[in-house]
């Protein structure tokens, strides 16, 4: 994992939100939130602002997938 990634988040092992021991072959990040790295079952939950709730954004659509150390370039949490 890039140190950009441990730096943004503070640890490179754990959930920004929850705190869960991060799975390095799966997991989120978000740009929006300067990197802010997270598990899978909070990805799918993160809106970065209150503001986007209110703007009618989608839950999980500014994260982008890391899978085996490799950032998808897609939006959102892709099976």
């Amino acid at each position: 994992m890039p140190s950009e990634e441990r730096d943004a988040a503070g640890t490179a092992d754990r959930c920004s939100v929850c705190g869960a021991t991060l799975d390095r072959a799966r997991h989120a990040r978000c740009d929006v939130c300067r990197g802010a790295l997270f598990c899978i079952a909070c990805a799918k939950k993160h809106l970065c602002t209150a503001r986007c709730q209110t703007n009618g954004c989608i839950a999980g659509l500014c994260v982008h997938m890391v899978q085996g150390g490799v950032t998808d370039p897609r939006y959102g949490v892709h099976d």
